[in-house]
């Protein structure tokens, strides 16, 4: 997977998608797949964006059924159980509590029924899954049991529990990357930080897209007969100068990363206000989420602000009585733009359904934008873009075929891959490697212990504390186009994932990817400076 952006310019494509976030890359591969000719750009990285900052969480839609959501809840189930067949490495089974109170509608009885409900919806969520990915049925507890397995909830007024089980990713950008050498392996065309300056029309029909590479500072014109817009927070940028727009309102969320050292169950709390929070552990630290702004955002307001971290502080010791949670406690905070549903009266909340729109209702042909906001159905959502453009295009329908394994997703069960990894490998390289090279690479881990052979240094661990080898960053920069020190630290690898490194680390990452992009020694401090300027963004609140 080599970055060439000249192969952007040498045809015109069927379809172009602006935007490299799980959408985008999931429209991608899906159209690849379908046999069309696909061009994708990225103005950053691919899943930079909120597909960075989202909560690791791949559910099953529980919460849909409190609004008797059915088709929702069955999609977001059919999507979890294809997930964990797609790339069981990918993913591990976690048990979430709820804690339950006096309630018509969040009590016991509310609850039974609703696993109830569940489990109709759900009775084959573990057909043809791996045997260690299975989950169980969901199920209320009693007050006694929840106090004694959940000690962190709030216990005035408690009668009870609610516990079931969805999937985590720990290595949740590797798998959104996965989409990415997905599409490519199916004949797509990516590029990652060329950034889209203006759409390109004729007589009100969308042709492409003007851009410019933001490594060479190349100037590019894709072709494109039909363009889709996936640029998420940043929709309407390009929409506005033809004067028209995605209508999508926007709302601020958070997700804190922490220094808390967590247990193995995620827990739910509820503040004074009413929010939902959750306490989720991820790669051993305590991950918290979600919060919301409860307004409409402007689409450049992307940064978090000293008042709204603290309002979040307090909301979640309300919820977590015990947490006693800290401003020195945050490591990292994930943040971002999502689409959001305003009510009638005014309130906005996430929105829970995709938009996807085509812009020839306002007279441009061309042209479709979609927006949306959970990282679990963008395959099916995908599928349904991928359907509209082939009619767009007066192409014959083709099945989708995105429901095949992911890169490296082939296997059986990934315990029984780590099994059979720890035999051939387990003498070469540190304890809690192997288990993250078998999660972030799937069944293809060996490619990256085999570019090693000669350099055995590169098969110690780049940071004491994280399982990252150096051999991985060297993968990163010759085969998947990390153009940056920050690309390889912060997404292609979790070295990075949980906070700013190290300055040890992070000179060690330099050298390796600087050797391989052959930087020379006053590009490697820019490199570094500009990643330690990318943790500064995302922790500007301190200043």
């Amino acid at each position: 997977m080599l970055r060439d952006v000249q192969q952007l310019t040498a045809r015109t494509f069927d379809l172009l998608v602006v935007g490299g976030g799980i959408y985008g890359l999931a429209i991608a591969r899906d159209a690849a797949m379908r046999g069309l000719s696909v061009a994708l750009v990225e103005a950053d990285d691919f899943g930079s964006g909120s597909s960075f900052n989202h909560l690791r969480t791949i559910h099953g839609g529980l919460r849909y059924l409190q609004t008797l959501d059915l088709a929702r809840a069955r999609e977001s189930i059919g999507e979890r159980r294809t997930l964990a067949r797609m790339a069981p490495q990918s993913v591990r089974p976690l048990a979430f509590a709820l804690p339950l109170y006096r309630s018509l509608t969040r009590g016991r009885l509310a609850m039974r029924a609703g696993f109830l409900l569940d489990r109709l919806l759900a009775s084959g969520r573990n057909n043809d899954v791996a045997p260690s990915l299975r989950l169980p049925s969901g199920r209320v507890v009693s007050r006694s049991e929840a106090i004694q397995r959940f000690p962190g909830m709030r216990r005035q007024g408690l009668t009870g529990a609610a516990v079931y089980f969805d999937y985590i990713t720990t290595e949740s950008d590797r798998l959104t990357f996965a989409w990415a050498t997905a599409a490519v392996g199916a004949g797509a065309a990516l590029a990652n930080h060329v950034e889209g300056v203006a759409l390109m029309v004729e007589n009100r029909r969308v042709t492409g897209l003007r851009a410019t590479d933001r490594v060479t500072g190349l100037d590019l014109e894709i072709g494109a007969r039909l363009t889709v817009n996936a640029t998420g927070a940043a929709v309407d940028r390009l929409l506005s100068p033809l004067g028209i727009t995605a209508r999508v309102p926007l709302l601020k969320v958070m997700n804190l990363v922490t220094s808390r050292e967590a247990g193995e169950e995620a827990i739910g709390g509820r503040s004074r206000s009413g929010r939902h929070l959750f306490l989720v552990p991820w790669r051993g630290r305590a991950l918290f989420g979600t919060w919301e702004s409860g307004r409409v955002s402007a689409p450049d307001d992307t940064e978090v602000t000293g008042p709204e971290v603290s309002d979040f502080i307090r909301e979640l010791n309300e919820a977590f009585p015990a947490l006693d949670l800290r401003v020195d406690d945050i490591t990292m905070i994930h943040r971002g733009l999502v689409p959001a549903a305003v009510d009638a009266r005014g309130g906005v909340s996430l929105e829970g359904h995709e938009r996807i729109r085509d812009h020839a209702s306002e007279g441009i042909e061309g042209l479709m934008s979609i927006a949306g906001t959970k990282y679990t159905t963008a395959r099916s959502v995908a599928e349904r873009v991928t359907s509209r453009v082939l009619e767009k295009l007066r192409l014959p329908a083709v099945p989708c075929r995105t429901i095949e394994p992911l890169p490296g997703g082939a296997m059986d069960d990934p315990l029984a891959t780590i099994a059979a990894a720890r035999a051939e490998y387990d003498a070469l390289l540190p304890s809690d490697s192997l288990p993250h090279l078998v999660a972030s690479y799937g069944t293809e881990f060996g490619k990256v212990i085999a570019i090693a052979r000669d350099r055995l240094e590169w098969l110690s661990k780049v940071a004491d504390l994280s399982p990252v080898i150096g051999a991985e960053l060297v993968w990163a920069a010759r085969h998947e186009m990390a153009a940056t020190l920050t690309d390889a630290v912060a997404r292609r690898t979790p070295l990075g994932v949980l906070g700013y490194p190290g300055d040890s680390a992070v000179e060690r990452a330099a050298a390796l990817v600087g050797t391989e992009l052959g930087w020379p020694t006053d590009r490697r401090r820019l490199e570094i400076d500009r990643l330690r300027a990318f943790y500064g963004t995302l922790n500007a609140w301190k200043a």
